[in-house]
Parts: C-alpha cells; structure tokens; sequence
C-alpha cells in the first residue's frame, strides 16, 4: 500500500472516529437535558400533590380523581407511575404507565427526607427508575407519602436525535475528502521532494532536489537544495577529519603500545602519575612492590591505595600543579619494612615535546637497592675482614723481626723458632693472598675451567691419600668408601681437586680426637654425588646458610682456636657452581658434619654409557 493511499485510509478512520465522539458527545448532552427536566418536573409535581388534602388525593368514587388525571393529561413518554401510600408504605392510590411495576420501597424514617428523590435499579425486562416523594399533612399530621415516578433517562438513539446527529456527520463526512484533496494539491511538491530524499538516502550520496515546485514551495526548494549543498560540504569535511584522527588514533595506540612494551620490560617498577596525579599507568612489577592488586592502580590516586605515610607524602605534591615539573630528592621505600626488599623511588616531569612548558605528568620509577645496599655492606666487610685477616700474621712477623733485632736475636733457639714462626706466618699469607684472588677471578667471571675427561674415582682417592696423611698425628680415623668404577666426567681436575681438599681440610681442623673423617661417592643416571663426612664440632642452623659467605667464621671458641680465614668454603662453592653442580651441607652440632658435592654429567658420558 503506498503512503498516499494509507493517508487517505487514516483520514477517512479519522473522521469516523470524529463522527462517532461527535454524535456520542451529542447523544450525551441531549440525555442531560433529558434529566434535568425530568427532575424539575418531578419535584415540582411532588411538591403540589404533597401539598393537596387526602380527600383530594385518595377519592371514594370510582372516577379515579387526580392521579387518574395525572397519568392521562402526562405527555412525556418517560412517565412511570404516581402512587399515594399510607404512613407504614401500602399503597391507597396507584396509577402506572403500561408495563411498569412499582417498586416496593419503604417510606423514610427520618423527618427530613420526607421530601426527595431516589433510584430503582432496572428490574427483569424493564428500565431503571428515578422516584420523586413528598409527605401528604394535615392537620399537622401525617396523613402518608405521594410517590411520582419516571423512568430514568438513558443514553438511547430516537429517530429526532438519529436524523440531527445523521445530517451533522453527513457534513463532516463531507469536509473530509474536499480537504484531503485540497491537502494533496498543496502538497504534491512535498511528495516529490519526499521520493527524492528516498531515492537519495537509498543512494547514500547527498544530490540536488530538481522538481518543478507551485508558487509557495518554490522558495522551501530552493533552501532545501542550499542545505543539500552545505551538508554535503561539511559530510565531506568530517570524512577528512575522520579519516585523519583514524590515523592519528592508530599512530597514538601504537606509540603507545611501544612505550608501554618498553617501560614493561624495564628491571625497574614503573608508574605515570597524569597531571592530576592519578595513576594513568603501571608495568607488572608496581602491584607487588605496593602490595596492590592490578586493577586497582590504574585510574586511582596514591591516596587510595598507599599504606605507607613516607611514600605517601613523597608523592601527594605530585597532585599540585605548582610542584609538578621539580625532579625531587629520592627517597627509600621497603614494603616489609626491612633491608631486605629496598627501592629508591625517584620522580621525573614528562614535559610536552612540542610546548617545553606543557607538563604531561610525572614519571615515579621504583629501582631496586637491596642487593647494591647488600654489595656496599658486603665490600665493607670485606675489606674489615681482609685487613684484620692480614693484620694477625703481620703482627706476627712485625714481632719476631723486632725481637731478632734485640737481644733475643742472638739465641740460636729463638733465632730458629722465629724464622719457622715467619715462614709459617708467610705461607699463611700467601695462602690467603692466593685464596682471595682465585675467589675473586671466579666471582667476577675471569675463571676458566680446563675441562678434561677424568676418572673420578682415581682424583678422590690421590685426594684423599694427601690430606689423610697430614692428619695423622691428630688422632682421627679415615674411612675411604667408593665403588670400584665410576664413569669418567668431564671436569677441571685441579679446580676439583681444590674443593675437595678445602672440604677435606675442614673436616680435619674441626674434628675431635678420636673422630673419623669419611670420603664416599656414588651415581646416578645423571649426577656425580661426592660426600665429606666427619663427626666433628658440628654446625649451628642459623649458621648454616653464612658459612658461605666470605671471610666469615663462628662465633665458637673451639672454631676460634683453630687457623682460618673464611674462604675455603666460599671458593669450594664457586668452584662447584663453575661445574653447574650444587654443595650442600647437613649437620648437627657436636655431632658431625656432611658436605655434599653433586654434580651433571654431561652429554657426551651420557651418550657413551647408553652405548656401553
């Protein structure tokens, strides 16, 4: 159905339905009418009869008096009934219109609504009813009631009001075709304009209106062609513009992915504070040096989230503009609260790359200093524990040379004892000196290892031979326990023989006469295990996890009393590490001692014991 055709359905179904309200709104106003003048008849009747004496109203003869009067001389089709009724409601006079059945109805009890009106619903088969009553007196008494009824207008079509409310919607019905054709003549151009806005939108390209307008819609289409030209203007303008922040968006997004890819892969924590100071952007190592889940950075202000007041007032000026673009002092934060995880946070502006004076934001990098704190400790303590290393067997041989020089120099006996004091004191030196520096070069990396294919259990037991023979005047067992064969592993031969003389060494000082000293090794599938055992001093566990560390000695007098300088053990350990391997230890004190050695095979063994 074409729009034409459904506008002129919609105006013929308009001007029915405005027809139909039309005669309703008619029909109403005339059963208005209708009842008003049945109640002004109504009560005006029921105040004259009211007013008649019984005698008039309630005659002997059979003539019937006035309400038979009344009933014939009524002209109006709606009368019902008049009745006159004793004091209790029995009726004395009736007269009823045909077909009317009157009401039993009880008369009112109070003394003022003696004079009034009052509705009967519709019995079966007939109309509603509207009752008029006024008390008959005389004499001051009361004689009984004059009931007059009606039936009770309803909104019913007759042929009158039928033929009015016909010929008034008879004109409107009329009107209606007149002024819709009228409306489509004034409105043909706006049809055509109307298809060809259709046919451009269909399009999707903006043209020109080109129709052949009356005299009122030339104007309308010449500014409506003005209009096409203007938006096509500005459409093609926002296509540029478009097109341009696309491009300038992708730009933007990748710049901004690659930043973002480089500040993730940063060592340091790094986070972006906006102008405001809100948290814009954070890597992945931020949440856990604040202790803050992920998504409850990005888009908050410190404030929200930090617990710490120090780092809290760090970064609250931040906030201020005024404060914005100063490179401010570090400060150490440790979300512990301890040395053992230490950051210095630092803040430095982002400025604008095309205004200098535009500030972005602040740029917060969080760089871990625990280990380079640890590292200054650990070089000062170094050099504390080389020099007093270094001063024992100096004071030593500033002693002996001083006393050579005096008097006790000339004893032969002394002279003899100083010089083997000295020349202990000299290897003790060059021991440490040795020690030191072969340590150092493996920490730093400068070591090489001279791997070769050796026969392990040939190296542990020349090893063993060795260090066993210089403890035997310390009244210490030796126990060799090895397999008969071994795999030959690809290993520096002198590094390892070095560890396994420190470990051996060890468990010699630090045993108890009458103790044992056990050197056994097995494998696996994959590991070489080298075990040192002793029953000796034993070590503490808190000390355990030191005894690693260089120059470093127990606190026990017994330790104490026997020569050392904390760096056998250390250089073992990094000489095993050299080989990837790992030593371990377990002990308990004043009991014993177990260092294990374990170390890979490497692939070509493998390969050769597959074969075997």
């Amino acid at each position: 159905m074409q729009r034409s055709e459904r506008t002129g359905l919609g105006i013929v179904v308009a001007s029915l339905g405005v027809m139909a309200v039309v005669a309703y709104m008619f029909l109403f106003e005339h059963t208005q009418a209708r009842m008003e003048q049945v109640r002004g008849q109504g009560v005006a009747l029921a105040r004259v009869l009211g007013g008649m004496s019984w005698q008039e109203l309630v005659p002997s003869s059979a003539t019937g008096g006035v309400l038979r009067a009344l009933r014939h001389s009524h002209s109006r089709d709606d009368f019902a009934y008049v009745a006159v009724v004793s004091p209790d409601g029995k009726p004395v006079a009736l007269e009823a219109a045909p077909g009317v059945i009157v009401p039993n109805a009880n008369p009112p009890a109070d003394p003022s609504a003696w004079l009034g009106e009052r509705e009967f619903p519709a019995a079966s088969g007939g109309d509603p009813l509207i009752e008029f009553h006024a008390p008959v007196i005389s004499d001051g008494n009361l004689e009984g009631y004059v009931r007059l009824g009606y039936l009770k207008p309803t909104l019913d079509v007759d042929l009158n009001t039928l033929s009015y409310a016909a010929q008034l919607g008879l004109v409107v019905f009329l009107l209606v075709p007149i002024f819709y054709f009228l409306l489509r003549r004034e409105t043909a151009s706006l049809r055509s304009v109307s298809e060809r806005i259709d046919r451009v939108m269909e399009q999707g390209v903006l043209q020109k209106t080109e129709v052949a307008p009356n005299e009122e819609m030339s104007d309308f289409i010449s500014r409506f062609n003005q209009f096409v030209d203007m938006a096509t203007e500005r459409v093609k303008v926002l296509e540029d513009e478009h097109e341009h922040m696309e491009t300038s968006s992708k730009l933007l997004m990748y710049r901004q992915g690659k930043i973002e890819s480089i500040l993730g892969t940063l060592p340091d924590a790094v986070m972006v504070l906006d102008e405001t100071g809100v948290i814009s952007y954070a890597n992945a190592r931020v949440p856990g040096i604040l202790n803050v889940p992920e998504g409850e950075l990005v888009g908050h202000p410190p404030s929200d989230f930090c617990k710490s007041q120090e780092l809290l007032r760090y970064l609250s000026p931040l906030r201020n503009a005024r404060h914005m673009g100063i490179v401010t002092d570090s400060m150490q934060y440790s979300p512990s609260g301890d040395n053992e995880h230490l950051f210095e946070v630092r803040a430095y502006p982002l400025f604008s790359p095309k205004r200098e004076n535009e500030l972005l934001g602040t740029l917060v990098v969080f760089r871990d200093i625990a280990e380079e704190q640890a590292a200054k400790r650990g070089q000062i303590e170094f050099v504390t524990q080389l020099a007093h290393e270094l001063k024992t067997p100096l004071n030593v041989l500033s002693m002996y040379s001083e006393s050579l020089l005096g008097e006790d120099g000339e004893d032969k006996a002394y002279r003899i004892e100083a010089v083997n004091v000295i020349h202990d004191e000299v290897e003790r030196l060059a021991e440490l000196i040795n020690g030191m520096l072969a340590l150092n070069r493996l920490e730093l990396g400068g070591g090489t290892l001279d791997r070769g294919r050796v026969r392990l259990v040939e190296l542990l037991q020349d090893a063993f031979d060795n260090v066993s023979q210089s403890g035997r005047g310390r009244d210490i067992g030796f126990e060799l326990d090895l397999p008969r064969e071994i795999g030959a592993v690809n290993v520096d031969k002198e590094m390892l023989r070095i560890a396994l003389n420190n470990l051996l060494t060890n468990a010699i000082k630090y045993n108890r006469p009458g103790g044992k000293v056990v050197l056994q090794a097995a494998e696996t599938a994959e590991w070489v295990e080298v075990r040192v055992t002793d029953t000796g001093l034993g070590i503490r566990p808190d000390e355990q996890a030191r005894i690693f560390d260089k120059f470093y000695r127990s606190d026990d007098d017994r330790v104490r009393a026997q020569q050392g300088h904390g760096l056998g053990l250390p250089l073992a350990q990094q000489i095993i590490r050299l080989h990837h391997g790992s030593l371990e230890v377990d002990s308990i004190p004043d009991k014993g001692t177990t260092f294990r050695i374990r170390i890979p095979k490497d692939t070509a063994n493998l390969l050769q014991v597959a074969n075997a």
